[in-house]
């Protein structure tokens, strides 16, 4: 996406505002709330993205990350209102296309809309796939599958899959997993003693994938 709307740029002739590329995300800062009116879609350049929703009691539960290659608020077209809210989990970058105002560019649209189908079209995929691996109780099982899906992500969008950022809180992790933050400690520290992964602060190096794929199938 972010190459699509590379004539957005300075001196590119579009007007301001109509479509841009956003500046540094800062760590912290919230791209949009949930219901909030809808605006705009979001391409992820770099960094990352956590969405949250509140719960019954009004804390926040996570419900998913965006990494690059992602596009956040796509759903908001349909609902026309955000329906989660957004916040950077470090420095990030985002391409921001302001739907609303996209017939005003007078620029060809059929780039873009190519661009957005395909993205729509992984999201589906991905999200399905990871919702499958995800219906299990076992915590190792869950755990397993949040950390190949993430490979899986991080491959399609050409970043190699073996070295992962875990940009993410484990605190994150066990809300969006439905575990325990100790539980999510304690299974990455077991998949690290069992030589599937090597942890180094915030840093997963995937080493075993085929027996970490065994831990979550469970086989």
């Amino acid at each position: 996406m972010c190459q699509v709307l590379d004539y957005a740029e300075p001196g590119s002739g579009v007007p301001p505002g109509i479509l841009l590329r956003r500046q540094p995300v800062t760590k912290g800062e919230q791209l949009f709330h949930v219901e909030q009116p809808f605006t705009a879609v979001y391409a992820v350049k770099s960094g990352s993205f956590k969405a949250t929703v509140p719960d019954l009691n009004r804390n926040e539960r996570v419900v998913g990350f965006y990494l690059p290659g992602d596009l956040i608020g796509a759903e908001g077209m349909a609902n026309r209102y955000y329906t989660h809210s957004v916040r950077a989990l470090e420095t990030s970058r985002v391409c921001v296309l302001e739907i609303a105002r996209l017939q005003e560019s007078g620029r060809p649209l059929a780039a873009v809309q190519q661009a957005l189908i395909e993205m729509l079209g992984q999201e589906v995929a991905l999200n399905h796939r990871l919702t499958a691996s995800l219906i299990r109780q076992n915590a190792d099982q869950r755990l397993a599958a949040f950390i190949l899906s993430l490979s899986l992500r991080a491959s399609i969008r050409g970043l190699g899959g073996k070295q992962l950022n875990l940009s993410m809180s484990r605190s994150d992790m066990a809300s969006y997993l439905g575990l325990a933050r100790e539980t999510i400690s304690r299974g990455l520290t077991r998949f690290q003693k069992t030589g599937l992964i090597k942890l180094r602060k915030q840093s997963l190096t995937l080493l075993d994938e085929k027996g970490l794929r065994q831990v979550a199938t469970c086989s």
